[in-house]
């Protein structure tokens, strides 16, 4: 992994032979002049003044410094508007520049903050650099170029006296960032490397590693305590269903929790209601709500947040066979509501519906949040670069909104009246677990809040954003592959919970 340092940027001590600066439209440069010798003046300002590196955002170029023992190469990179400059903005440029090193076979570079404000510009710094060099590579047969070209060091060139602030910032961006690529390694495992019995196992290793309590729920012990929705959808396949609990005791194991819920469908057919053969093989990323709680529960934990967080994963594989569930079945769930299926590919709600349940009794939380590859319909609605956001807790839903303009996690909330509620009632049951095409992911998120027994929640459509597809913006940060999505925003949520000491 790449390490990234606090350094001054005094080349005459410190050799760097890339240095990375930005330029904005407004071709601001000056600041840059007085740790470059005349030789690199001269060139850059040829190049910015006289050439017409115009700093357009996402433009960059090489600028090679002759006969120069300090710098051999600057590359200057295009930051856009300064008015319009983001977070967001850094973190993909960040990214961008670290790509372009590696390709370039340069292990070691410098870079310089974006901003005035340096403090604001190192996190988002270091978050693109860490998350733009993920790689999977785990089942290539040989080294690979990137293998053979990893970035090692990162220096990042600040005025900024107090170093240790800035590089335990730096470590809390390795931790989270650390934790999202987790995330993503999990995300993207092929269905037959990753049943739920593998995917668990992985997240027991991770568990020990980092100081989580686990608990793990197999299929007769859920059977016997009536999680009959979690059963129902994992019995059509030959790799039973399981259920992991971790816990992360930050403070007292009887403060009330944090309740995080991620929808783990480790290979998602669709059941006996079949889903087409195009693009099937993308439903590996079923799962990627179950690897994105495990990812925050890594974060939590390696961060020592002062916090109790419960993470509850239901792991299961939708296939058809003999003994799959059918629509026309009518399943009791664990809260005793009735749930008639209409549709076995509509079976991330019911899991989902039966871990919340199964959380809320148990735990009672504060809130609950779920991340789930819940509908189509959230990416028919808001894209495949915007989650779904829909639930009762307004607070929740307001502060993660405005945290994931800073980590560029798009949000925006649809909204949960009660006729999206009529949509989904039964005939012959308390509730159905379709409501038909009108208004398909706030019906899914209609369908769990009958489980959530009034305690404050937030549900998150993930559809469209926990892996790159059609559609996907091209983020320098986002790889090919899973996202990790929402994991960053979260985690901000709980970091500011640590620090308004709101344990009871």
């Amino acid at each position: 992994m790449v390490e990234i340092v606090i350094e001054k940027p005094e080349f005459d001590q410190n050799p760097s032979p890339l240095v990375v600066m930005g330029i904005f439209e407004s071709k601001e440069y000056d600041k840059y002049l007085k740790y470059l010798s005349s030789k690199a003046k001269n060139a850059l300002k040829e190049l910015v003044s006289e050439n017409g590196f115009t700093g357009k955002l996402g433009t960059s170029v090489m600028l090679p410094i002759l006969g120069n023992t300090e710098i051999e190469r600057i590359l200057l990179m295009g930051l856009g508007k300064k008015e319009k400059f983001t977070r967001d903005t850094a973190r993909r440029m960040a990214g961008k520049s670290a790509l372009k090193a590696r390709e370039i076979h340069q292990s070691n570079f410098s870079i310089f903050p974006f901003v005035e404000s340096e403090e604001d510009d190192v996190e988002a710094i270091a978050e693109g650099i860490f998350l733009s060099l993920y790689n999977f590579d785990k089942y290539k047969t040989k080294d690979s170029e990137i293998e053979n070209n990893k970035i090692q060091r990162v220096k990042l060139l600040v005025h900024n006296t107090n170093v240790e602030k800035l590089q335990a910032m730096i470590g809390k961006a390795k931790a989270i960032t650390d934790a999202v690529n987790f995330a993503r390694d999990l995300g993207n495992l092929p269905p037959n490397d990753c049943s739920p019995t593998q995917l668990i196992s992985y997240g027991l290793t991770m568990a020990d590693n980092f100081g989580l309590s686990a608990t793990i729920l197999e299929r007769y012990q859920m059977e016997s305590i009536g999680l009959n929705g979690i059963v129902s959808v994992g019995k059509g396949s030959d790799n039973p269903p399981k259920m992991l609990i971790l816990e992360h005791n930050g403070t007292s194991a009887d403060a009330t929790p944090y309740l995080l819920v991620g929808k783990t469908v480790t290979f998602d057919t669709g059941g006996i209601s079949l889903k087409p053969s195009e693009k099937m093989d993308e439903m590996k990323f079923d799962k990627c709500g179950g690897c994105t709680v495990l990812g925050l529960m890594r974060a939590v934990s390696e961060l020592k947040l002062p916090i109790r967080v419960i993470g509850i994963m239901p792991c299961v594989e939708n296939m058809p066979s003999s003994s799959s569930y059918r629509p026309g079945d009518i399943i009791r769930m664990f809260n005793g509501k009735t749930v008639e299926v209409l549709n076995t590919d509509a079976e991330g709600r019911i899991i989902l519906a039966d871990a919340i349940a199964y959380g809320v009794k148990t735990f009672r939380p504060r809130l609950i949040i779920d991340l789930a590859t819940l509908t189509g319909a959230s990416i028919i609605a808001l894209g495949a670069n915007v989650a779904a956001m829909i639930g009762t807790a307004v607070d929740l839903k307001t502060r993660l909104k405005k945290l994931s303009k800073d980590t560029g996690e798009k949000m925006w909330e649809l909204p949960l009246w009660e006729e999206f509620h009529d949509q989904i009632k039964s005939h012959v049951a308390d509730i159905k677990n379709i409501g038909g095409r009108p208004a398909g992911a706030i019906t899914a998120a209609a369908f769990l809040s009958n489980f959530t027994d009034g305690i404050p929640w937030v549900h998150l459509d993930i559809a469209g954003t926990a892996w790159t597809q059609d559609g996907t913006s091209k983020k320098s940060y986002n790889p090919k592959g899973a996202t990790g999505f929402g994991l960053r925003t979260i985690v901000k949520f709980f970091m500011e919970e640590s620090l308004k000491g709101s344990e009871t």
